[in-house]
């Protein structure tokens, strides 16, 4: 049976300064409270233009409006009788993320997103960034889950034979059941598979051929999901969708057509040469969902952030308890 809490005792929340609204504060708020966790607030001020190498008169006046807000944040959280922490970040706002998640260390690192109107999605370009390389889960909270979720979509990829990739599903199908035990929320996995080949064999196999070809594949799928949901304790309760299609297709409209509160995933981004990163199925998906996302890495993963980038740090406490 799943806990009624997601397993996260230390969130790191991104509180950004610019937004209009912070539903990943909101979140994180309500989630801290029912789970008794600690909160660690950041923003993060990026270099600013310096014409002969002078400090802007204005640096000073947004760090200390910086600083405030961080102080306001906190100042709530103790009303909520919740272990708070704040530090003012500087650098890029990625790597400041990433190191401040690797060296606290985070369970979690939560961003609002959908802040700027309708139209925006849940990913931009920093959260691309953090999303290859962050090791910790990261959580992206659009303003209609901060209060919570009411439909839970868990992706998942089984394959019993590879125990990393395996692992990784079972733990996303975990992390979404308990928030979806959490909120009261209708939770639904998907497993996306396809007929390896059929493209080629629709002109050249028979048509007996070509069925039974189709239907072995999807009872291997079957047959790998099913050991999903048994390996990750799936409640009876929880809808099953074993839908044919490529998966970042078959999961965007899915999302869309249930009207999901959160899409959780598993992403395996790996930085290369130069810093590029080779694409996945989560990265995909996040270019065109709308609904929040938290992607879960696989267990090992290694911090990805350049090295020779130092954060600085400012902190304003609340007694850790």
């Amino acid at each position: 049976m799943a806990e009624r809490t997601p397993s996260f005792s230390r969130l790191l929340v991104h509180l950004n300064t610019t937004a209009a609204t912070q539903p990943a504060f909101r979140r994180a708020l309500t989630l801290a409270k029912a789970a008794r966790a600690s909160i660690r607030l950041v923003d993060v001020l990026p270099p600013l233009p310096a014409p002969g190498g002078q400090t802007p008169p204005f640096a000073r006046l947004l760090r200390e409006k910086m600083l405030d807000h961080l102080a306001e944040a906190v100042a709530e959280t103790r009303r909520w009788d919740i272990p708070c922490t704040s530090t003012l970040l500087d650098g890029d706002e990625a790597t400041a993320l990433i190191q401040a998640a690797v060296t606290w260390p985070a369970d979690v690192l939560m961003r609002s997103h959908g802040v700027h109107g309708a139209a925006a999605i849940p990913a931009g370009p920093v959260d691309s960034q953090v999303l290859r390389r962050c090791p910790c889960p990261v959580w992206l909270v659009t303003p209609r889950s901060a209060e919570g979720e009411r439909v839970v979509v868990a992706a998942v990829d089984p394959e019993p034979q590879n125990a990393p990739r395996h692992d990784l599903s079972v733990r996303v199908a975990r992390t979404a059941m308990q928030l979806a035990a959490a909120s009261g929320a209708t939770l639904h996995l998907v497993h996306a598979w396809t007929a390896f080949g059929h493209q080629i064999l629709a002109s050249r196999a028979s048509k007996k051929d070509l069925l039974a070809h189709y239907a072995a594949c999807r009872d291997h799928a079957s047959a790998r999901f099913d050991a999903l949901c048994r390996d990750a304790g799936v409640p009876a309760t929880a809808k099953r969708h074993l839908l044919e299609g490529v998966n970042d297709k078959v999961l965007t409209t899915f999302v869309t057509v249930k009207r999901a509160s959160v899409l959780v995933m598993g992403t395996v981004g790996r930085t290369g040469l130069a810093g590029l990163v080779v694409g996945n199925t989560a990265e995909r998906v996040l270019r065109q969902v709308r609904c929040s996302i938290v992607a879960l890495k696989p267990t090992g993963f290694a911090d990805a952030t350049p090295e020779g980038a130092p954060v600085k740090t400012r902190a304003r406490s609340s007694r850790d308890r």
